[in-house]
């Protein structure tokens, strides 16, 4: 989950006179995400710390251990209900996903790159339901003192930097060059099926190895699937959204020499990743059933995923 969060955060901005980004802005996004987050863990593991300094009674002996056992099985379970939520498996506990405020997140989705997003962005990964993270919380927590909380989340924080630094850095020339390949894309299908019998339809013959776009308004927002037939000719079917990059409004998928590619990190992949229930950064799983030549899907079922397309940017035609 941090990874894709890091890639699309650290792609460049391109001059506006050239389209070229300088080299000296490669690497400016990607500094800007890990300054925001080296502080937002700072401030939450102080945070922390003093809320554990007051549930012990400043006695100085921390959380009890028992405690905080307790605490990381709760955390564990939010993780492995965030992880079905992904597969798509079990409608019901898509109540329990811990997400950003909506009105929060939209708000910075609308800044521009060269407006510090990434550095906002970075503020609020130290709010994201991430496992390593949530221990370190736990023992910032136990730490019952302001200070030592702060210091163990700095140094967590500080110990990523590396890693995310220097992922997000190289990563930005190839995504500037995917961009520039997805303009030069073939004509590309669009559908708004009606709506019959609480499902729409899609005519499995009517698809080829190229993908095709259906579109479907959920009361004024708009959820796109892609349809398309897989290697094996089988007719696969799967929301056009990256199961992490999300809710970033590039987490779409382009076709671009006959392989999908998320237009937020810039990952590829066959068109036999549609439909696939595994987790990571491929579409988004959708329930379908594909029956007397049709593809159909519930739209009281795609009504529910109505909040991943709140902020979300692909085409509409």
């Amino acid at each position: 989950m941090c990874g894709g969060i890091n890639l699309s955060q650290c792609i460049p901005v391109a001059d506006d006179d050239n389209g070229k980004t300088p080299k000296n802005k490669i690497i400016f996004p990607s500094l800007l995400y890990n300054t925001g987050r080296v502080i937002s863990y700072s401030v939450i593991g102080f945070l922390l710390g003093g809320m554990g300094m007051l549930l012990t009674g400043g006695g100085g002996m921390g959380i009890p251990l028992l405690l905080q056992g307790i605490l990381k099985i709760i955390a564990g379970l939010f993780m492995v209900i965030m992880g079905i939520n992904m597969l798509g498996w079990i409608t019901l506990l898509r109540k329990f996903q811990i997400r950003f405020p909506q009105r929060l997140t939209d708000k910075i989705n609308k800044k521009r790159r060269r407006e510090n997003r990434p550095f906002f962005v970075g503020l609020l990964n130290g709010l994201m339901p991430c496992g390593p993270m949530q221990s370190m919380q736990i023992i910032a927590l136990g730490s019952g003192n302001p200070v030592s909380g702060a210091a163990a989340m700095l140094m967590f924080s500080l110990g990523t930097v590396p890693l995310m630094l220097g992922f997000g850095s190289l990563d930005t020339s190839e995504a500037e060059n995917t961009e520039s390949d997805a303009e030069k894309e073939e004509t590309v299908v669009y559908e708004t099926p009606a709506v019959e019998n609480g499902e729409i339809s899609i005519n499995a013959d009517t698809l080829t190895s190229n993908p095709m776009y259906i579109n479907y308004d959920s009361n004024g927002t708009n959820i796109q699937l892609i349809a398309v037939k897989g290697s094996d000719g089988t007719p696969r079917l799967s929301l056009n959204t990256c199961q992490v990059c999300n809710p970033s409004p590039r987490a779409y998928f382009k076709e671009q020499n006959g392989r999908l590619v998320c237009q937020n990190c810039g990952n590829v992949f066959t068109t036999d990743s549609v439909g696939e229930t595994t987790g990571g950064c491929n579409p988004m799983y959708i329930d379908y059933k594909n029956t007397d030549g049709k593809l159909t899907v519930s739209v009281a079922d795609l009504d529910t995923y109505a909040d991943q397309f709140a902020s979300w940017d692909g085409p509409v035609k």
